[in-house]
């Protein structure tokens, strides 16, 4: 009896325990994923300028907000007249911290050197500010407010928008005075280089999965399938190095390129990663195939091969699609071997394999040692993280919603 209450005893505690690990493990998930959206959200809650730079107009401008887009328009030039933003029929003249000594160069506007005029400790900075602005109603200062003409004309500067981040086709953290952080090059090149790794793994993976399955001996098996299941045990880095050694060269040979870090590289990379998870699930779903539908066909006068294609193949067919979907999630995030082997180049080069890109997670790899903690540049980097991570909840939730609807039809 004793020893009945001791046995029921150490289940609870087991079962316990379990339910422990089980909650603590839900919590810290739930944790990580707030604390991601939460540091990447607060990207959109402030201004796109740096923290101690003020905008100023002259008092006649009527000019009171700019927001983001407008903003970096005009420091582009592509805003050219303050009228195209429903202020006076003036040109836009900008000056910052920046671009002040080149401009006044340029311009001619004073004689002597600017290091004169101003002074080495900047005491005449803002007497020759003010000076500019009281003669150049259309001009557009950008600097400290302690330098900044008392008469003058605050401007204030809306937030970062959702849809500029997205859909933004420059990818310049550190660009002055205005970072930019468009996202859509590093959206583009994740996706291209995926796209490839999609198109190599779907050549390569079926006729592997279906030889295993299907034709090779028990013996054939054995050996194979331990040393493809060990890629998968292979570290990415790993991967990366030999990419960068061996492929890289290859395609730079072959395509008479000054580099051969391009996106087919990262491609081939992870097609190659993703071949362990789409061989293993594609395989293991052939041969969970019914023998009775095997033996239908054959006794209908159908060879080996026509049972393959006309049976097994349709009836496997959404289980096939999971294992692709799901080797994508494998490859979506792969991280240091697309910085390896990619070229990291932050720039939109359209549907071009040959071309040096940069994805979402190389660019958070190789920027967030450098971006100091809390700024723009940090918060961007958390918000692309949180792009990266939909991107693969996606991929990952569809993926398993057709393995679930291919074993209820089952």
């Amino acid at each position: 009896m004793a020893r009945s209450r001791s046995h029921s005893l150490g289940n609870r505690l087991a079962e316990a325990f379990i339910k422990s690990c089980g909650w603590a493990s839900t919590l810290l998930v739930l944790v990580i994923v707030i604390f991601l959206f939460r540091q990447g959200a607060s990207l959109f809650w402030q201004s796109p300028l740096e923290q101690d730079l003020s905008l100023v107009v002259h008092p006649s401008n009527s000019i009171r907000h700019l927001n983001s887009s407008q903003l970096r328009d005009v420091l582009e030039g592509n805003i050219q007249t303050w009228d195209q933003i429903g202020g006076p029929q003036l040109p836009i003249a900008v000056l910052h911290p920046y671009n002040l000594e080149k401009e006044l160069k340029t311009r001619k506007i004073i004689q002597k050197k600017p290091e004169e005029r101003i002074g080495n400790d900047l005491q005449g900075l803002q007497p020759l500010l003010d000076s500019l602005l009281g003669a150049n109603p259309g001009l557009l200062l950008i600097f400290q407010q302690r330098f900044l003409p008392q008469a003058s004309q605050p401007v204030t500067v809306g937030n970062i928008e959702l849809g500029t981040f997205l859909a933004g086709r420059d990818w310049e953290p550190t660009e002055t005075p205005i970072p930019l952080f468009g996202a859509w090059p590093l959206l583009a090149g994740t996706l291209l280089v995926t796209f490839g790794a999609i198109v190599v793994a779907l050549l390569l993976g079926p006729p592997v999965a279906i030889y295993l399955a299907e034709l090779a001996t028990p013996r054939q098996r054995n050996l194979i399938k331990p040393l493809i299941e060990l890629l998968a045990g292979i570290p990415s880095v790993v991967f990366g190095f030999i990419g960068l050694v061996v492929l890289v060269p290859l395609i730079g040979q072959a395509f008479q390129l000054d580099s051969g870090s391009t996106a087919l590289a990262g491609s081939l990379l992870l097609a190659v990663i993703a071949l362990p998870t789409v061989i293993s699930i594609a395989e293991d779903a052939i041969r969970s195939t019914p023998p009775a539908l095997r033996e239908a066909s054959f006794g209908l006068g159908a060879t080996h091969w026509q049972t393959i294609w006309n049976v097994v193949l349709p009836y496997n067919l959404t289980s096939l699609i999971a294992a692709f979907i799901l080797g994508v999630g494998r490859i979506v995030g792969e991280t240091m071997a697309v910085l390896m082997v990619t070229g990291n180049n932050p720039q939109l080069v359209g549907f071009d394999f040959l071309a040096s890109v940069r994805t979402m997670s190389a660019a958070i790899a190789a920027e967030m040692g450098e971006a100091p903690q809390g700024g723009l540049h940090y918060k961007a980097l958390f918000g692309i993280g949180c792009l990266l991570f939909l991107l693969t909840f996606a991929i990952n939730l569809t993926g398993e919603l057709i393995i679930n609807r291919s074993k209820r039809l089952r």
